[in-house]
């Protein structure tokens, strides 16, 4: 059997052993190999049997060396953080910057059944670079870490895709965006201002309000006309 073959092999079982995990919690549309755009899936969160509209893409790939273990849990999520390294090429990470979705890369350890994700919004943003931005353990023979519930809030992959979707908006001049609640998440909401993720986005946040303010008086309502 060729390198190739063995090659595209694995990475059918890494992408079906996404599928599944995920199944439970979001609509998966795998994106056809022929198309260049450095997706493997989109996926639409599903809360229940309620789709949610909040959109996320992934790019599969098979561990190849083991991640290192930093033998505690992440205060972001409540996941198991690890270190290493992914090789993603420019032309790609140029196309995730278009995007106004979060994109993460997963990768799959087949041996141990275990998948492992990055989040890619960030240093989509310039706002973190590769190595600062950690893997996090989500899942385990097929059970897929979606939600940790702590005592007052939910954590897990949920609550990552929840604040990347968060930076997106943000990214686009946008106060707020989905309703956590919407998205199974308690002790989040979306009428609060975040200070460590909109800090980071004031400058465009500012531009939108300043162009609204230019443009006040066309929303003067008839009362006021």
């Amino acid at each position: 059997m060729s390198l190739f073959l063995k090659s595209k092999q694995k990475g059918n079982k890494g992408e079906a052993l996404v599928e599944s995990a995920l199944s439970e919690y979001a609509i998966v549309h795998r994106v056809n190999g022929s198309n260049d755009i450095g997706l493997d899936m989109l996926c639409e969160w599903v809360t229940g049997e309620k789709p949610t509209q909040l959109m996320f893409g992934i790019q599969v790939k098979t561990l190849k060396k083991n991640l290192k273990d930093l033998q505690h849990k992440s205060e972001l999520n409540w996941l198991p953080e690890y270190k290493g390294t992914v090789s993603i090429n420019k032309k790609t990470l140029n196309y995730w910057r278009g995007l106004d979705f979060p994109v993460f890369v997963f990768f799959v350890d087949l041996e141990k059944s275990r998948i492992y994700y990055k989040r890619y919004t960030s240093i989509l943003h310039d706002l973190k670079s590769h190595i600062e931005e950690p893997f996090y353990l989500v899942a385990e023979n097929n059970q897929f870490k979606a939600y940790v519930q702590g005592k007052t809030h939910t954590w897990g992959f949920c609550r990552d895709l929840f604040f990347d979707h968060l930076r997106c908006q943000h990214n686009k001049g946008n106060l707020s965006g989905v309703d956590p609640n919407k998205l199974g998440l308690k002790g989040w909401s979306n009428e609060v201002l975040y200070k460590g993720v909109f800090d980071q986005y004031q400058d465009k946040i500012a531009t939108t309000f300043n162009r609204y303010k230019r443009l006040e008086h066309l929303f003067r309502t008839k009362s006021e006309s």
